[in-house]
């Protein structure tokens, strides 16, 4: 021992391991991540899920999945799990509606017709002073990768 420099302690241990392996070198221990919990058809409602609300938050998802599918996930685990199957946040290309004309006209033929009661009483008034008309709406969403994310909404001018 003494020639080679080595402790009795690590023979020891040398001698532990080739007992319990059968070879002085321990087999290689690669950290194993947990268990995907998510299955393909999850992720199909997830896609499914994204196709119509494009701008849902990871945290609303996460309660989503947790009522409907009574699934435990963290945001980040989440987060990489949707990154690996190719949905990723992207700035969402508004889109806008144009506003129903037939829908306006019906409005404006009511208000003259003699059904349109005199009082007021069918009005319903909005208090809009702290209404910020260019940011009402989230500004991320999700979509495929080489997808546009577009969000159709109606919007002010």
């Amino acid at each position: 021992m003494d020639t080679l420099d080595i402790s009795q302690s690590s023979l020891y241990q040398w001698q532990a391991i080739f007992d319990r392996y059968g070879s002085v070198n321990r087999p290689s221990t690669v950290p194993k991540g947990p268990e995907r919990i998510i299955t393909q058809a999850v992720l199909t409602a997830v896609q499914t899920l994204y196709e119509v609300d494009l701008d849902l938050y990871l945290d609303e998802l996460v309660l989503w999945l947790a009522i409907e599918h009574d699934i435990k996930i963290s945001v980040s685990a989440l987060h990489s799990t949707l990154v690996k199957v190719g949905l990723t946040q992207k700035l969402l290309h508004k889109i806008a509606i144009k506003g129903d004309e037939e829908l306006h006209e019906q409005w404006r033929e009511m208000q003259a017709s003699d059904d349109f009661l005199d009082d007021g009483s069918q009005f319903v008034c909005i208090e809009e002073t702290s209404k910020n008309e260019l940011t009402y709406v989230r500004k991320y969403g999700c979509a495929y990768s080489g997808e546009c994310a577009e969000l159709k909404d109606v919007f002010s001018q």
